[in-house]
C-alpha cells in the first residue's frame, strides 16, 4: 500500500430508468484562477468608479446665463447630459445609483459655490 491512487467521486444518478454513474467534475481553485478572477473584478469595478466620477463631474456642470430666468441664473447642462447618459445604462441597479449621484452633485453645486460654471 505504498502509493494512493487518484480517486474520482462517483455519484449515483437518479432517473426513472435506474440510471448509471456520473462523475462530478469540479474546477480546482488554483492561485492562477483566483488571481484571474480578482483581476477581472478590479477591471469591472474601476470601470464603474470612472463612470461615477464622470457622472459626479457632470452634475457639477452649469452654464451661467446673462439674464435671470425666474430663480435661476444658471442652467444645469450637466444634469441634462447626465440624464441622457444614465438612460442608456443597461443595469437597473447601477442606473439608480448613478441617478442618485447625479442629483446629489447637482443639488450640491446649486446650494454651495462649488463646481464648474461655463
Amino acid at each position: 500500500m505504498g502509493e494512493m491512487t487518484k480517486q474520482t467521486l462517483w455519484v449515483k444518478k437518479r432517473t426513472s430508468r435506474g440510471g448509471g454513474r456520473v462523475v462530478s467534475h469540479r474546477e480546482r481553485r488554483s492561485l492562477h484562477n483566483i488571481n484571474r478572477d480578482v483581476h477581472k473584478n478590479q477591471l469591472v469595478y474601476s470601470h464603474y468608479l470612472l463612470k461615477f466620477v464622470v457622472i459626479f463631474a457632470l452634475g457639477l456642470l452649469w452654464v451661467r446665463l446673462g439674464v435671470a430666468v425666474g430663480p435661476f441664473t444658471a442652467l444645469p447642462v450637466g444634469l441634462i447630459v447626465g440624464l441622457v447618459i444614465i438612460a442608456m445604462e443597461r443595469l437597473r441597479e447601477w442606473r439608480n445609483i448613478e441617478l442618485l449621484l447625479l442629483i446629489l452633485a447637482c443639488s450640491l453645486s446649486y446650494l454651495f459655490p462649488v463646481g464648474l460654471v461655463l
